[in-house]
């Protein structure tokens, strides 16, 4: 599983996702669980990593020597796909921490081409905000969102313009790719949104496959245990209690480009 793993795709393959993020660990904190519900609905799934995430901070008790960083988290997150059933894994390579200064006509064509040869469904990255602000996620949403507009075309229906030059978005039948950007809960875990444009996907199912896939992060584990350790009982592999699993039961995305689902998704980024 890597640059060179199984591709391929023909054009118009719907059942299939394509996930881009700027380190090993955001796939696992943001669409674990989606991610696993659609490969085990018999979908398939594709990684871009652009970094490998060698600045980051490792727990007080180290994992690896800081040189080693890089090298074991790509390993990790190649674990990490195995468990939720990514098949393909592109690691680009990038620095840490140094997205916002590469080439960019370089790195969209590189994430371009395997829109191409993956031929997704729908695409999810970060939106705009990089969720909080983190330069290198900020970077890939604007990367990741002028590939797409390069690959499925710039006049793809956009919800935050009222729709496309031609109205297709409001189309009963409108079909084709759609780029999401994660989301947090915008309804604190407790009431599904009727909003056509935001996905809440039911992960509760797949919430002990999430959470082993982001303990394959060993050298993020202090992360881990921060971000859940008060809603989740990792010993007992189960939420705390039923505010708990109300809350970490679903994984949010936003549709940022592409037509608007005929309901709105609780399963799956693509429409059934």
């Amino acid at each position: 599983m890597s640059a060179g793993g199984t591709g391929g795709g023909r054009r118009g393959t719907h059942g299939r996702l394509l996930l881009v993020f700027a380190h090993p660990d955001d796939e696992a904190f943001l669409t674990a669980g989606t991610v696993a519900r659609h490969v085990s609905a018999g979908g398939e799934a594709a990684l871009i990593c652009a970094t490998r995430g060698e600045r980051g901070r490792q727990p007080p008790d180290p994992v690896c020597l800081p040189s080693e960083l890089g090298k074991v988290r790509a390993a990790e997150l190649e674990e990490t796909c195995r468990v939720i059933g990514v098949s393909r894994l592109v690691q680009l390579g990038y620095p840490d921490g140094g997205l916002a200064d590469v080439d960019v006509e370089e790195a969209v064509g590189a994430i371009a081409r395997e829109m191409e040869r993956w031929r997704p469904g729908a695409v999810v990255t970060f939106g705009p905000d990089g969720v909080y602000g983190h330069p290198d996620h900020v970077a890939v949403s604007a990367l990741t969102t002028a590939a797409f507009d390069r690959v499925f075309g710039e006049d793809r229906p956009r919800p935050d313009r009222g729709g496309s030059r031609s109205g297709a978005r409001e189309a009963p039948d409108a079909t084709g790719p759609r780029l999401w950007y994660v989301s947090l809960p915008p309804y604190g875990g407790r009431r599904r949104p009727s909003d056509r444009t935001v996905a809440a996907i039911d992960i509760l199912p797949y919430l002990d496959t999430k959470m082993r896939a982001l303990l394959c992060h060993r050298t993020q584990r202090h992360n881990v245990e921060r971000a859940f350790g008060g809603l989740y009982d990792f010993e007992r592999r189960r939420p705390v209690d039923d505010e708990a699993a109300a809350l970490l039961g679903r994984e949010y995305f936003r549709l940022a480009r592409g037509p608007r689902p005929r309901r709105p998704l609780e399963e799956s980024l693509l429409d059934p």
